[in-house]
């Protein structure tokens, strides 16, 4: 089987956004050259709720980052491993968001946040490859917090986070909501996974670049 080194929206794509999902097989050469880049601005990711600029990005932590459409075009991205990417466009302005939803993260309010420092207007989102719900166990407490449950087994829940970002976003007005298929955990020839893998897994870094107004 040949594995794309990237995947991408159709949608987003259709809407001017540069974009991708990296496999585990994608170089840094192929991700830029895909986006049209020379880089990639991103945060510390530490599982939490904060969204930053891309201009005010330098050393902080945050888990949501917003680049601003201008004269030259900017690529913010977030690395995952089974935590849900969520990459959006803001077809009004140009500018873009890259999300790392965790189930801390989206219990905290990620999402929300993302979208709020991205702004109204005619946002499009696609949800990259993650852990599916085939995989994604958890306990009672946490399955509580995120729903969408779709099944237990003894004291343990499979929780859809993949649902649970979807409904986030419809929740928040995104007018379109595509879904790039994959589960991380369950497909180890395409994708890096922490919960396979532990702290030897490796990221896949999923990246938006700004569309000119």
């Amino acid at each position: 089987m040949t594995i794309l080194p990237l995947v991408s929206s159709p949608v987003l794509a259709a809407a001017g956004f540069r974009h991708a999902f990296p496999t585990r097989t994608a170089s840094d050469a192929e991700l830029l050259a895909a986006l049209g880049a020379g880089r990639i601005v991103q945060v510390k990711q530490v599982h939490g709720a904060r969204a930053v600029l891309a201009g005010e990005a330098a050393g902080q932590e945050g888990d949501a980052i917003v680049g601003r459409a201008g004269v030259e075009e900017v690529a913010v991205g977030v690395r995952v491993a089974d935590c849900v990417p969520v990459l959006v466009g803001n077809a009004s302005t140009g500018d873009v968001a890259a999300i790392h939803a965790g189930w801390r993260g989206l219990v905290g309010g990620v999402v929300e946040a993302g979208l709020e420092l991205l702004g109204k207007g005619d946002r499009i989102a696609a949800i990259g490859p993650c852990i599916g719900a085939c995989c994604f166990e958890v306990g009672r407490d946490v399955g509580e917090r995120t729903g969408f449950v779709v099944r237990e087994a003894g004291d343990k829940q499979y929780v859809d986070l993949r649902a649970a970002v979807r409904a986030r976003l419809v929740a928040l007005g995104v007018g379109i909501v595509d879904d790039v298929p994959g589960c991380t955990k369950h497909e180890p020839e395409r994708f890096h996974s922490f919960r396979r893998d532990g702290a030897n897994s490796g990221r896949m870094l999923a990246a938006i670049a700004t569309r000119p107004r």
